[in-house]
């Protein structure tokens, strides 16, 4: 069977009219008529039924459509994948690798390049110069970290902006606010805040900085003397008020009974977290750049709760679908890969399951949603409403 065949009865099958079909694959609908009567005696079945509204899958049809789809997408990733290796694209990355949401972007990333043949992360050491300079120096190709406002002052370096995170407060039990629900900058007019040390850390300062400086008033740092992340967990905060961003590590590792943690609810109370590059490398990193933005894409807390944020709006959305059309777990799983623009490959090797199951349960979403592709698909999930 020759894959261009193939490629044709999809778009046979999403539009379901051999004149819309005829139109967009820029052939005759005699040619096309043609094409599927070859098809059908090679499977030996009938593959399209004429209805009142047009025509419409026979069961055979849906299974070829359903395999037809795996086959394409694999050949599609395979070509790419090859293509690929051409380019052979190495990219030094270093930032804020201690962060658990960064890191973990970064490992998503690099899974995608990997698997799509398109490239390699070498990630450098966290203990390494402020990140911008190691750009600049060419030690560097891109770096991931907070938003550094003097760099962006830069003309030979390109800032692009990831995602934001909302900042959270931690208190001891007896610091005044530690009985509040919630902070605003304003309840920071007079507190000491704890001021981490390190070119990562001042990064962060120099974020919380600007938002109070947005507030009216310059925020009173005390140095907080710890070296590694397990004294930032257990160091006594006494009086200090420490800001962290959401993604840190897990809320319940830094709060408990001897210490409070507090939402900042002010809308602009996030650290924006950024990726650096040399202009002059951006076309080069460009593989590495829209992937690493369309992970990022999803990150991000929405809402006001430091406990119950949830991750990305994108993510409530596919929550809400699949609890309207009632998605089982490994539905809704192969339903986000999808729309995110995986390939059943991908999907398949991030659930564990084979091609084919895959492919059987992407039938079933498209069943219950009752979309034909993709883009349907995207424009269901985009139509939920949330309720923040």
């Amino acid at each position: 069977m020759e894959t261009e065949l193939l490629r044709e009865y999809l778009v046979i099958a999403d539009e379901l009219n051999f004149t819309h079909a005829a139109q967009k694959l820029h052939t005759t609908q005699s040619t096309l008529s043609k094409h599927v009567a070859a098809l059908e005696r090679e499977f030996g079945e009938t593959l399209f039924r004429r209805s009142r509204r047009g025509i419409e899958l026979t069961e055979a049809g849906a299974v070829l459509y359903r395999r037809g789809a795996a086959v394409i997408d694999m050949v599609d990733g395979t070509r790419a994948e090859i293509a690929a290796l051409k380019q052979n694209l190495s990219v030094k990355v270093a930032g804020l690798l201690q962060n658990s949401d960064v890191l973990g972007l970064i490992s998503r990333v690099a899974r995608t390049l990997r698997v799509e043949g398109s490239g390699t992360l070498a990630l450098l050491p966290t203990s390494a110069p402020p990140a911008t300079a190691l750009v600049l120096a060419g030690e560097a190709d891109a770096v991931i970290c907070h938003r550094n406002y003097a760099a962006e002052e830069d003309p030979s370096l390109r800032c692009i902006e990831l995602y934001r995170e909302r900042l959270l407060a931690f208190v001891e039990a007896g610091h005044p606010l530690a009985s509040r629900s919630e902070l605003r900058i304003d309840d920071l007019r007079e507190a000491s805040l704890a001021r981490l040390s390190g070119a990562y850390a001042d990064y962060g300062w120099t974020n919380i900085r600007h938002i109070c400086v947005d507030h009216g008033f310059d925020p009173r740092g005390v140095p907080l003397p710890i070296d590694n992340m397990v004294d930032l967990m257990t160091y006594p905060l006494d009086d200090l008020v420490l800001l962290l961003q959401r993604g840190v590590v897990p809320l319940e590792t830094f709060s408990g009974d001897h210490r409070s943690c507090l939402p900042v609810v002010d809308d602009d109370a996030v650290f924006v977290v950024c990726a650096y590059c040399r202009v002059e490398d951006e076309e080069r990193l460009r593989p590495f750049l829209d992937v690493l933005q369309r992970e990022a894409a999803h990150m991000g807390i929405e809402g006001d709760s430091a406990h119950d944020g949830t991750r990305g709006r994108f993510r409530s959305r596919c929550d809400a679908l699949a609890r309207e059309v009632s998605l089982n777990e490994s539905e809704e799983a192969a339903m986000q890969g999808f729309a995110r623009g995986r390939s059943i490959d991908r999907i398949a090797s991030d659930l564990g399951l084979s091609r084919v199951m895959v492919g059987d349960l992407l039938a079933s979403v498209y069943k219950k949603t009752g979309v034909r592709d993709r883009q349907g698909l995207l424009d269901r999930i985009e139509a939920k409403e949330l309720p923040w």
